[in-house]
């Protein structure tokens, strides 16, 4: 049973039908009246209260609960005679079934079940568990993703001590409940728009608009053409801001204006969880955390504030800038080191196009998935409510169309070479259209509050046009979103996110697979001109892998080994199969046919056929890979030292030795003096190398590999890296993020008895 108070004649009115949240006010059909206990007689001396023996005490600060409504000095003055029709209380019998009927037609609900609806319907071709495909390369198991995550070596591109990408200790998190990344990210993917729709409706709870609109607002942020391209292209680094963003935008709000905060000390929590998702989304798109953090030093600035909270906004802003780097770090050092990962974020490389201005004006980002011209609806929705409803509270809507837009034109300035090489080319604008979206949005849902009186010109030329608006509003709202949901299920089904092994990545034969994973070999996977070149251990490329810094001296290598096997040049050829069998590759795979024929025929015995990829490939089976490390002797240890080529000729080469890089140890046998151990790994600052437990200095073999002298005696030979730092580092990123995550979950305060 549920009990409402009546409204005085004199209060002023919020929404229309509805509170501060947008809730309606429910009617009394079928109710009672109850009329309310009088109140105590009125005492002369203002409050203060006479005992038995007339002594005078203190009066009560506190209220105490009465269901009689709170009344003014002057209605105390009247006596209990003069009381109004507001001091009954009304009560309405609820039953079960109404409750659930509310419930289910309530906006939020609806809004849950027509999203997920469309949600089927944009990913029908792809209802599955595994999915891969376009920018999202498949993830490694739960094991597996965290082990790159906490290791300071990874087997890339021949090796690499570059700081893995942030995102996969987020996989990491999301797979922990489900037991695997894959499922975790498929679900993630799956259930987007609603989730999306849902984060658009949260964050706008603290605004005076009715709960319908908000809810149409919402539908069409989750309908917003730049994150049906970026689900449908497999975009982590567009999907998952689309999904934090308008919380992150609502929470830096809440942080700067602390009054927008209701219980006193929620304004930390609400701080922590705000660092939370901007350091989710930077792990992601470091571009969009680098324009969030604008968007909270700007806010700083713009929003004003009582000087009592100064200190607090100060402290919250710490919080929103500092606290996301924490939690990325190293990764944030890799992203001021290469500013390519700040235009391309995280995830596989693929080919990219530049949409036109009236693309990226009708907020088309290009590619699979997006529908020309769709997105044009929210902006024109936007300039008429400008128009007929403009409003100073639009100003930061407006700031974020432009801080959007100058990221756009920055994104497509000039075309950069992504981390692991390739032809350059320009980045996504899917995450920067996201923002200007949400700036767009936020202008059509202010178009709809109750404008007050008192504000300046702007505001009464809005008060003049705001009837016209109201009846134009819903019907227009209505068609709007209608043409939003035909573009998502024309176009979003395409794509090259898929369940299943992804078409445009080579998956090797089951017994080629199982060999490398046995004898801890390598895979060299050459595209078409213009292509990186990916060189993985063990595995073919996955989730993370182009995202992992390379030294700059071996992506120019490994362009040149792919030209040349492009090429099918006798000479070029041989020697390229030679470099890459001195660093442990067992399988190339060539982008055609024809060329795995001409590489087949040059390549002097180094090299045999192999079973195909399931796309069709041809694969080469190297002869003598390296699978750890190399005992050379003098001769060859010369060669090695001095920066020559491995040689072309199959019978020359030293003794195999079974390692598994970065840990190294070897027990040499007497020999002749002058030998050389090289390591199957890049030649990098953090090696270490000792023989018979005495240091000894590294040297480069082959021009970029591991090496370390052997003398002619017996001896054990140990190569390794130092884990301490990184294990530091990560103890200090645990410990913080704890404390973030503990500072963020929302706290009770205590009732007084």
């Amino acid at each position: 049973m549920s009990r409402t108070a009546g409204k005085p004649a004199g209060d002023p009115a919020g929404d229309p039908g509805g509170d501060s949240n947008g809730r309606p006010a429910r009617g009394s059909s079928g109710a009672g009246t109850v009329a309310a206990p009088a109140a105590p007689e009125p005492v002369a001396d203002g409050g203060a209260r006479t005992g038995e023996a007339g002594s005078r005490t203190q009066p009560d600060p506190s209220p105490r609960p009465s269901p009689q409504p709170r009344r003014s000095a002057g209605d105390a003055a009247q006596g209990v005679a003069d009381l109004s029709d507001s001091a009954v209380l009304e009560l309405d019998d609820v039953g079960v079934g109404t409750r659930i009927r509310r419930f289910l037609l309530s906006p939020p609900a609806l809004l849950t079940l027509i999203m997920s609806l469309l949600a089927v319907l944009v990913n029908r071709h792809r209802l599955g568990l595994d999915l891969a495909g376009g920018r999202l390369l498949p993830p490694e198991s739960l094991g597996q993703t965290w082990a790159s995550y906490l290791g300071s070596w990874h087997p890339v591109g021949g090796g690499s001590a570059a700081p893995p990408p942030a995102a996969l200790a987020v996989l990491g998190i999301l797979g922990l409940p489900v037991g695997s990344p894959t499922v975790a990210l498929s679900l993630l993917l799956l259930a987007a728009l609603p989730l999306a729709a849902l984060s658009a409706y949260r964050a706008t709870r603290t605004l005076s608009v009715s709960r319908r609109r908000r809810a149409l607002i919402a539908a069409a942020y989750g309908l917003l053409p730049p994150a049906i391209a970026g689900l449908s292209q497999g975009r982590l680094d567009v999907v998952v801001p689309y999904l934090l963003l308008p919380l992150v935008l609502s929470g830096i709000v809440s942080v700067l204006r602390t009054g927008a905060v209701r219980r006193s000390g929620s304004w930390l929590s609400t701080a922590a969880a705000t660092a939370l998702g901007i350091a989710v989304i930077g792990a992601f798109a470091p571009l969009l955390h680098l324009l969030l953090l604008a968007v909270a030093l700007i806010g700083f600035v713009m929003i004003p504030a009582p000087r009592v909270k100064t200190m607090r906004r100060g402290v919250g802003l710490f919080a929103v800038v500092l606290l996301p780097i924490g939690l990325l770090v190293p990764w944030p050092a890799v992203v001021v080191q290469r500013p390519e990962v700040l235009l391309h974020g995280v995830g596989a490389v693929v080919p990219e196009q530049m949409p036109s201005w009236l693309q990226l004006l009708a907020l088309d980002p290009g590619g699979a998935g997006s529908v020309p011209w769709i997105g044009a609806v929210v902006v024109l929705a936007a300039l008429v409510a400008l128009v007929l409803r403009p409003s100073r509270t639009m100003l930061p809507g407006l700031g974020l169309v432009v801080l959007g837009l100058a990221a756009v034109l920055l994104l497509g300035h000039e075309p950069i070479r992504p981390l692991v090489g390739g032809s350059p080319r320009p980045g996504f604008t899917g995450s920067a259209l996201l923002l200007v979206g949400c700036g767009l949005l936020w202008i059509v849902l202010l178009a709809g509050r109750n404008v007050p009186a008192r504000w300046q010109w702007m505001d009464d030329l809005g008060q003049r046009w705001g009837s016209a608006w109201d009846k134009s509003w819903s019907a227009a709202s209505w068609v709007g979103i209608a043409v939003l949901c035909a573009g998502a299920v024309a176009l979003g089904a395409s794509g090259p996110l898929t369940a299943g092994p992804p078409f445009d990545l080579p998956v090797l034969a089951p017994s080629l697979s199982a060999e490398l994973a046995r004898d801890n070999t390598s895979v060299l996977v050459v595209g078409s001109k213009g292509e990186p070149v990916r060189l993985t251990r063990s595995r073919t490329a996955r989730f993370g892998d182009d995202d992992i810094a390379p030294l700059r001296a071996t992506g120019a290598r490994l362009a040149r080994v792919a030209d040349a096997l492009r090429g099918g040049q006798p000479g070029e050829t041989s020697a390229a199969i030679a470099d890459m069998a001195a660093t442990g590759v067992q399988f190339i795979v060539l982008p055609t046919a024809a060329q795995g024929t001409r590489a087949l025929a040059a390549s002097g015995g180094l090299a045999r056929s192999a079973p195909p990829t399931t796309d069709g490939r041809p694969v080469l089976r190297v002869v003598r890979p390296v699978p750890g490390a190399e005992l050379l002797g003098p001769a060859l240890a010369e060669q090695a030292r001095t920066g020559a080529a491995p040689p072309i000729e199959p019978g020359v080469s030293g003794v195999l030795a079974p390692a598994d890089p970065p840990q190294v140890a070897i027990q040499v046998a007497p020999g002749a003096e002058g030998r050389l151990l090289v390591v199957a790994a890049n030649d990098e600052p953090g090696w270490q190398a000792s023989v018979d437990n005495r240091s000894v200095p590294v040297v480069r073999g082959w021009g970029h590999q591991v090496a370390v002298p052997v003398r002619g005696m017996p001896s054990e030979v140990r190569v390794e890296r130092s884990d301490v730092a990184r294990t530091a580092l990560l103890l200090g990123e645990g410990a913080l993020l704890l404390l973030v995550v503990g500072t963020a979950l929302p706290s009770r305060r205590r009732r007084r008895g």
